[in-house]
């Protein structure tokens, strides 16, 4: 399925914070326009390869939990990024060097503690949107993430912590067992392009949408990413259905849904 609707530029949002009492005001002052040199260096690097043509917006958090001041200024933080919908990764465990005044360039066949840690999720990111637009169309963009991060393996000592957790994440996302799931956003965004234009076709696609989120859960009943799905567009799918003969999808959501049962109860008699 495709919409020939697609997605382009990274458009980020980049904000910091400093655990206060770990990291004090000397060090803290080693970065102070470190938010808009992210920023830059996401929105202004080349990432596709042109098949898209519309923002993403992201969001990039970075809390700063430790730091080691010497020949080289080492920092270990936390990191969450989404995409202000049904996409988030929440890491604990990153680490990487950077020194005040550093330029960041983005390199795909360079590698850096810093650049290829925010690359790994840049790409993971645009696989997951990617996949919104076409039957597995994500996947050059994982397997882009998987490069980054078996290059993670072989890096320093001092910067490898959470690499093993960003190889078996990769591994997950392209197994056979997550392609239903991705099969399932095809469903779902194919048939949301037509919700203005064609409601009938945008119920069918979204119903079997559901269908497979339905027998995702019923196999796995915390299976945690069609959790965050149903959690962002559980309205969308009520505002398509409520005023149609089909109540046989509310029952079905309230068995899988059930974080959101008040909300299709009304609809399931």
């Amino acid at each position: 399925v495709s919409s020939g609707l697609h997605a382009q530029k990274i458009v980020a949002d980049v904000t910091i914070k400093i655990d206060e009492i770990r990291i004090n005001l000397e060090t803290r002052n080693k970065f102070p326009d470190f938010e808009q040199i992210l920023e830059e260096y996401i929105n202004n690097a080349d990432w596709t390869t042109g098949e898209i043509d519309v923002e993403i917006p992201v969001n990039v958090e970075f809390f700063f939990q430790s730091a080691s001041m010497g020949s080289e200024d080492r920092y270990g933080v936390q990191i969450l990024i989404s995409d202000n919908s049904d996409v988030q990764y929440f890491d604990r465990r990153c680490n990487f060097r950077y020194m005040k005044g550093e330029i960041l360039q983005h390199s795909p066949n360079s590698w850096t503690t810093l650049t290829s840690l925010v690359d790994f999720y840049i790409y993971l990111l645009l696989g997951e949107e990617l996949d919104k637009f076409g039957k597995f169309m994500g996947t050059p963009y994982f397997e882009k993430a998987k490069l980054v991060a078996e290059q993670g393996n072989f890096i320093d000592g001092r910067y490898i912590f959470g690499w093993d957790q960003r190889n078996k994440l990769i591994q997950e996302l392209l197994s056979d067992k997550n392609k239903p799931f991705r099969e399932m956003k095809d469903f779902y965004f194919y048939g949301y392009y037509f919700i203005d234009d064609d409601p009938r076709k945008a119920r069918q696609y979204i119903h079997a949408a559901v269908d497979i989120m339905a027998d995702i859960l019923n196999e796995n009943p915390d299976h945690e990413r069609c959790k965050k799905f149903l959690s962002a567009h559980y309205i969308e799918i009520i505002d398509l259905f409520k005023d149609t003969p089909d109540k046989g999808i509310f029952a079905k959501l309230l068995e899988i849904d059930p974080d959101h049962a008040e909300a299709y109860k009304p609809y399931t008699n």
